[in-house]
């Protein structure tokens, strides 16, 4: 294709997708990598997503920022873009699909709205392990529906042999934008998928930067898509700030526990917060701190293990139970509780300060975005994604009451105390600061 269709210059660029699971994470990766290569490179993910930022920081060595417009609002998502790419070029990997969001009846929330917001150009991730000439109703609708000039090139994801490939690129060469690529079934790029999305990076062998690099130049067309950016200011020198500490917060960190949005842990920093990581998995104690953050994760996975480490669960308990603030979230929630039950029936003990016991269910609980209300009033927005329910919730729920964005149903949720805040509710903390203020005394 011609590159005259290429658009403005752009301090970066969003990847999106038809649907779930349509190869975002894999494009981002390979441009990640071939990018990062001459020019630096921003990550970023669009809405409440843990983990893809980690396959985002294991092709470029850079730790992805979440871009949440439902939860962060304009301002903010404008701010923290123009911020992270003054000196860097910017990768957004969408969400879901590229018109999907908080809302059916609108594109609240999604990655359309961040794109409209940001004027970023659009490059659009196809599916197409089982399509022919066909395809281009789909990419013909995907820009009907966006507007003019909004998606700019289109990457074909899947193809089942070189055959597969020359026939689309033929079907896809009447096509009034450019294809940048058609990848094959790759098996560097077959990543496993769990309930929550793909597996975590963490937990399997990945591709080396330099290997999706040249699978990137091999299947795309990195030139073309370089164009696209404004080029790069040299980077200032780093001013030497020193930000006083004073609180020192242990922060549970491991194979189990690793949902942390970059912006809640660069908050507390600033809040003048030394986070100390900890494993739950592997030490014996967690170190001397003033408060405790448990995050989200898979506790589910690596449930045998964290039942038989006795001494950190009895010192967890004892911490707590002594008034060191805490804040724990889903994983962490799950962690405090007396016992966690698998899928396959096996029941583990776990900390024992939350009564009652979670099990593992085989569908989403409460999914999506939500409002929480504090009985005295605080609002926050948040987020809940897990496949696991907390047996006694409606007896013992005491944290706020929870509302679904889609359906406005309600519910008592989490779990409190004067120095305990343990829900389910994922909270991005510049958003909800008074909460994580009020319980840290920050």
């Amino acid at each position: 294709m011609s590159l005259s269709a290429a658009p403005s210059l752009h301090s970066g660029l969003i990847v999106a997708g038809t649907q779930s699971s349509s190869g975002k994470t894999a494009v981002v990766s390979l441009l990640l990598a071939a990018l990062q290569r001459h020019h630096p490179v921003q990550p970023f993910k669009v809405g409440p997503d843990y983990i893809d930022p980690g396959y985002h920081f294991a092709s470029a060595g850079v730790r992805s920022i979440n871009l949440d417009s439902w939860i962060m609002g304009e301002a903010e998502v404008r701010r923290a873009a123009e911020e992270f790419t003054q000196h860097a070029w910017g990768i957004v990997e969408g969400v879901m699909g590229l018109f999907d969001g908080a809302n059916a009846d609108n594109t609240e929330g999604s990655t359309f709205e961040l794109a409209c917001w940001l004027n970023w150009p659009v490059v659009l991730v196809v599916p197409c392990a089982h399509s022919g000439r066909s395809i281009g109703a789909t990419v013909r609708g995907f820009l009907q529906e966006a507007g003019p000039e909004r998606i700019c090139g289109v990457i074909l994801n899947g193809a089942s042999s070189p055959g597969h490939v020359d026939y689309l690129r033929r079907a896809c060469a009447s096509w009034d934008i450019p294809l940048l690529g058609v990848l094959l079934k790759l098996p560097e790029l077959d990543w496993p998928e769990r309930h929550l999305g793909l597996q975590a990076s963490t937990e399997q062998p990945l591709p080396t930067p330099q290997q999706l690099a040249e699978l990137a130049e091999a299947y795309l067309d990195v030139e073309s898509l370089r164009s696209w950016f404004r080029p790069l200011p040299a980077p200032p020198a780093a001013p030497n700030i020193v930000v006083q500490s004073r609180k020192r917060i242990a922060l549970a960190q491991d194979e189990a526990f690793h949902f942390y949005y970059q912006a809640n842990l660069a908050w507390l920093q600033v809040q003048g917060v030394e986070v100390v990581p900890f494993s739950p998995l592997h030490d014996e104690t967690p170190p001397e701190a003033d408060g405790l953050i448990l995050g989200g994760g898979f506790p589910e996975v690596f449930a045998e293990t964290m039942a038989a480490h006795t001494p950190l669960l009895r010192t967890l308990a004892e911490f707590i139970r002594s008034g060191m603030p805490c804040y724990a979230e889903c994983g962490g929630l799950m962690l405090l509780t007396e016992s966690l039950e698998t899928q396959d029936g096996n029941h583990f003990s776990m900390a024992g300060v939350i009564p009652g016991s979670v099990a593992m269910t085989s569908c989403l609980q409460n999914f999506g975005y939500c409002h929480a209300q504090t009985d005295d009033g605080l609002q926050v927005r948040g987020h809940e994604f897990h496949y696991s329910r907390w047996r006694e919730e409606a007896e013992h729920a005491n944290a706020w009451t929870v509302t679904r964005h889609s359906t406005g149903s309600s519910r008592r949720e989490g779990f409190r105390s004067e120095t305990l805040h343990a829900s389910y509710i994922h909270l991005h903390f510049p958003q909800a600061h008074a909460l994580l203020k009020r319980l840290f005394q920050l």
